[in-house]
């Protein structure tokens, strides 16, 4: 290796020593004096410097020169020809898209969603039997012991649940059964559940003197003239005086939070801890954020059939497509400069020309036809399932500005109760609480939460008050649970 670097040394010598005398003779003739002095300063006092720098790295990097150049010699560089990378691409694609085909069956804004197959109930239906069972229990077993909390607490949360008798099944049972079914007595304790039947005449409801309503050991019943003159005969204004007595009702007990929850509803095992747990992180976020403004409500259930791409967010998606195309183009002309032209040509025996001709044809692969395909197939996937494949979107909690539905279970909290009761009850009544609440929201310029995946499942699929409805309001990502 010294006798090659010797030789290529002894021939760079040979080869531009004349041109330097020539550039040197040149430099004598116009700036002879300037230039000499500045030589003899140089020689006089870098030189030296220069000199034993020179020795110092040459015994220094000697011997990693000789293993870096033992390296490019046995090195062999991949010939990467466009029909193979294409078809390597192209066997890539096909796995993804048979990937999406397996997993986007459930999300409405996939073009592989599967109606059939997306609204199976089947953790809802498990959890359906477990309430059953509960049920059964607390209608023909013994009476089930209260449990109640210390003298002088509160509660942590206070669950309102509005009922009215519907004209094929009733689904409060279910809702209220898988409400407590899992918690432990240390977590019953700190819930205070509020069932009321909203009924013109309260004995119409199939819940009236059951068994269960009582039994169920931290259930409580609102006294059934507590709105003195009953009920209205209008939808909207029924349903926002259903939940501001609730409301009330919690109000009155202390809780540190209020969630109102419809009565069609099924929640999951772990409902409370992780409910807990996602309050907690909001809190903490607000917390230490003590300039972001503050949050309204925290969603324990959501309609995915909203959350799909919408076409007023182009804008976004547009500003996400062209920094994806200028990083690839960033990337690819990195590679393209760092990538050994000279050993391609050796291996292949191609040329430099012929090198860049690859490179064009490369780059009209990457951003003619392999971007805009994966860009096509992530669209296709479809948003909801991109977003569970997202690994920093799996934290419990995410913010949901827009696009937020519907009020199957909305937690607020103690700070803003009255503020809500007041909207609740003052005329006119045209519009429902939850769409008031979006009002409320970004008129107070309060933020909105949810919890994810949802909590809770709707599941008044076949009648609901509104009258017989397909499956509109569903969280599909409920379903995927064990």
């Amino acid at each position: 290796m010294t006798l090659q670097l010797q030789n290529i040394a002894i021939m760079l010598v040979g080869r531009v020593s004349p041109t330097v005398q020539t550039i040197a003779n040149t430099l004598t003739d116009k700036w002879s004096p300037s230039v000499q002095i500045i030589a003899n300063t140089l020689t006089d006092k870098v030189y030296p410097t220069v000199q034993t720098s020179a020795h110092m790295l040459a015994n220094k990097m000697q011997p990693t020169m000789q293993t870096i150049a033992i390296m490019s010699a046995n090195m062999k560089y991949p010939t990467i020809r466009p029909k193979h990378a294409n078809a390597a691409f192209l066997a890539v694609w096909l796995m993804l898209a048979l990937y999406c085909y397996s997993n986007s069956y459930d999300d409405p804004s996939s073009i592989f969603f599967n109606e059939k197959l997306a609204f199976r109930e089947r953790f809802s239906l498990a959890r359906t039997t477990n309430a059953e069972h509960l049920i059964e229990v607390l209608t023909y077993g013994p009476p089930t012991p209260k449990i109640e909390r210390l003298p002088g607490t509160k509660p942590f949360l206070c669950v309102g649940v509005p009922s009215v008798a519907r004209n094929a099944v009733s689904f409060l049972p279910q809702t209220l059964a898988t409400l407590v079914d899992t918690l432990t007595d240390e977590e019953r304790s700190t819930i205070h559940v509020v069932t009321l039947l909203a009924d013109q005449d309260p004995k119409d409801h199939p819940a009236y003197e059951a068994p269960w309503l009582d039994q169920g050991s931290v259930t409580r019943a609102v006294p059934y003239d507590v709105r003195q003159a009953g009920r209205g005969t209008e939808r909207v204004e029924n349903m926002r005086l259903d939940h501001s007595v609730v409301l009330d009702a919690c109000r009155s007990t202390g809780a540190q939070y209020f969630a109102l929850v419809e009565d069609d509803i099924v929640a999951s095992r772990d409902w409370f801890t992780r409910f807990k747990a996602g309050i907690a992180d909001v809190e903490q976020r607000k917390a230490s954020h003590p300039k972001a403004p503050d949050w309204l409500y925290f969603r324990l259930f959501y309609s995915e059939i909203f959350m799909g791409w919408n076409s007023e967010e182009w804008l976004g998606y547009s500003r996400v497509i062209f920094e994806l195309y200028v990083l690839a183009l960033v990337v690819f002309l990195v590679l393209r400069r760092t990538w050994p032209a000279a050993s391609l040509g050796a291996q292949g025996k191609r040329t430099v020309t012929t090198y860049r001709h690859t490179s064009a044809w490369m780059a009209a692969l990457v951003f003619g036809l392999w971007l805009p395909a994966l860009i096509v197939l992530y669209f296709a996937a479809g948003r909801v399932s991109t977003h569970r494949m997202t690994p920093w979107s799996s934290d419990g909690v995410r913010e949901m500005p827009n696009y937020g539905c519907c009020a199957q279970g909305l937690v607020f909290p103690q700070r803003h109760v009255d503020m809500i009761h007041d909207m609740l009850v003052t005329p006119p009544f045209n519009f429902p609480g939850d769409m008031m609440l979006e009002d409320l929201a970004r008129d107070k310029q309060l933020t909105k939460w949810a919890l994810e995946p949802s909590v809770f499942q709707h599941v008044g699929l076949k009648e609901s008050s509104d009258g017989t409805q397909r499956k509109e309001v569903w969280n599909f990502s409920f379903e995927r649970q064990q």
